[in-house]
């Protein structure tokens, strides 16, 4: 049992966890904080067997620190399990397939090319609002047709869903998921061209047409792909220049072969992992590694503590974009549940690494990197850099 010193949501843990991921893993395969009432799963072999095992551990009740019923929020990929979450998946897969990345490819190739012109331009910068805000949010505007209505309200919308999450909610955070809600009702569905991701999904019923007829799961899976999508990517691109600005010869590495831009990115969702963690619960008694759950548990599964777990990754806490085994890390989730738009977020930032470096030769930290206080998202409020020009 944890004492109060080893709560995940504490400020000092929120801006840098991994010591205390650390100790969390020293502690066995599942240890209760009784703060919380929560199970802490951090060792990878543990989270990982969570993670696939939907029977015992479900994500029906949701995947955040506050339930479904609790919150009144349930989005049909990440709150459903199978065979509701097996519908719904299969009415927008192949909405993220390798056809579908194909055709999207260019229209993010040349997004992250005027960004980083732009931003070269400047030299010193704000990487989160210059960077890795804007290229999620001309993606998702491209492969849903959602048009918002202006970058800073996509931001908060963003990061309000995100904190869905949370174990302390904001009352504020629970207001502007609601806002993104109505204003997508109101506008954004109505204003879509034709042809596009949101007109399959709201019109359609995904593609074949299964998605119900409601308009509410529709409603439900389109604002999740629209704004989950744009908070998590921009969270990886901000950490990605982070772990490069901190280890310039992984930077000289990735220049000298763009080759490795593709095992560069899976390091650094392990290294950094955008998702500090999934909630799953137990209907009927479970075990974890031996460790004995009752019925009716909530199961927070620490993916970023397992991503760094010395049983698995060796010298994890290491950042090497060489490392073979990279791609072996948690940070979308795994199995059923991994995440659909992982994809997409892979390419947005094989793109932005590949425009970075054919133009950047450095990034020089210029000021103070402050790290939103989102207890379920790691990502910055603000990145200063100067961008070196090659």
């Amino acid at each position: 049992m944890l004492g109060a010193d080893l709560d995940p949501y504490q400020p000092d843990h929120l801006e840098d966890p991994y010591p205390f991921y650390g100790k969390l893993r020293e502690l066995g395969p599942a240890t209760f904080l009784s703060r919380r009432n929560i199970w802490l799963v951090s060792r990878y072999e543990s989270a990982s067997y969570v993670l696939r095992d939907y029977r015992d551990f479900t994500s029906s009740l949701g995947v955040g620190f506050t339930r479904v019923p609790d919150h009144g929020y349930r989005y049909p990929l990440v709150d459903n399990d199978p065979p509701e979450h097996t519908r719904a998946r299969r009415a927008v897969q192949g909405e993220f397939g390798r056809a579908a990345m194909t055709r999207l490819r260019p229209a993010v190739r040349d997004a992250a090319t005027e960004l980083v012109e732009a931003a070269i331009a400047d030299g010193d910068i704000d990487a989160v609002t210059t960077l890795a805000q804007p290229l999620p949010e001309l993606t998702i505007r491209v492969l849903t047709g959602i048009e918002p209505p202006d970058a800073d309200m996509m931001s908060a919308w963003g990061d309000a869903v995100g904190q869905l999450g949370s174990a302390d909610l904001d009352p504020r955070h629970a207001e502007l998921a609601t806002d993104s809600l109505e204003w997508l009702t109101a506008e954004g569905v109505p204003a879509l061209p034709e042809h596009c991701l949101g007109r399959l999904i709201m019109d359609s019923g995904g593609a074949d047409g299964r998605l119900a007829e409601d308009d509410l799961e529709r409603l439900m899976m389109l604002d999740s792909i629209w704004l989950a999508g744009v908070d998590s990517s921009g969270s990886l691109l901000a950490n990605a220049v982070n772990a490069f600005a901190e280890f310039p010869e992984q930077w000289d590495a990735v220049r000298a072969r763009p080759d490795l831009i593709p095992n560069a990115v899976e390091e650094v969702l392990r290294w950094d992992s955008p998702f500090r963690s999934f909630y799953r619960r137990t209907l009927a008694p479970a075990s974890i590694n031996g460790v004995d759950i009752p019925a009716d548990a909530d199961v927070c599964v620490i993916m970023a503590a397992a991503n760094r777990d010395p049983d698995r990754f060796t010298d994890p806490d290491r950042f090497d974009v060489t490392r073979p085994d990279a791609k072996f890390h948690l940070a979308f989730g795994a199995s059923i549940h991994l995440c659909l738009g992982a994809p997409v977020a892979r390419l947005e930032t094989i793109e932005f690494l590949t425009a970075l470096a054919g133009r950047v030769r450095r990034f020089e930290r210029i000021g103070q990197a402050v790290r939103s206080a989102n207890q379920a998202v790691r990502k910055f409020s603000t990145l200063p850099v100067r961008l070196v020009p090659a």
